[in-house]
């Protein structure tokens, strides 16, 4: 075994610096309510396959945002998305959209963060909801392309995050 010495500026560090230090490093997104990723198996979202979330949300006085995310790799053959989302309300309300996301600019060149093998692309689905009533909400979202199978999607994500109130700065 070898016995490798510990620089003097780690044997320095106290305990409770170590755990403040994670707690902010884990706390960047404050903003966050819910996320939750749902990964496809084989490399692909099947027309059949619908991604569902269930998010608790209970404090109906904040104001929300609700946006997607996706991974995929350079064999995705699209430079779009079409969605089909279905939304139900813990009341039992409905409300069903189809959505165009666009994952490349139209000289050919991804959108999002990453590398030359995948990319993670954002998407704002609601800006500056107002829940109603609280509960959990269903989202149900099917693929909306052509193709019966979609090869080069790794995940899709559901999240939600308060929403930033800009101040009024018009006196």
């Amino acid at each position: 075994m070898i016995n490798h010495p510990i620089p003097q500026a780690i044997k320095n560090v106290s305990p409770l610096s170590l755990v403040l230090l994670l707690i902010s490093l884990f706390s960047c997104n404050q903003g966050a309510i819910y996320e939750e990723k749902y990964e496809f198996a084989g490399n692909g979202w099947y027309k059949d396959s619908v991604v569902t979330f269930n998010p608790v949300l209970e404090d109906t006085s904040k104001v929300l945002n609700l946006g997607f995310s996706m991974e995929h790799s350079n064999d995705y053959p699209y430079s779009n998305l079409w969605l089909f989302i279905e939304v139900k309300s813990p009341d039992g309300h409905m409300q069903t959209d189809t959505m165009e996301y666009f994952l490349a600019e139209p000289d050919g060149r991804w959108i999002g963060k990453g590398n030359d093998d995948s990319r993670l692309l954002y998407w704002l689905y609601k800006r500056g909801v107002k829940l109603s009533t609280p509960g959990t909400y269903s989202f149900s979202i099917r693929q909306g392309m052509r193709r019966a199978d979609l090869f080069g999607i790794h995940s899709f994500s559901l999240w939600v995050e308060e929403a930033e109130m800009k101040q009024d700065n018009s006196n």
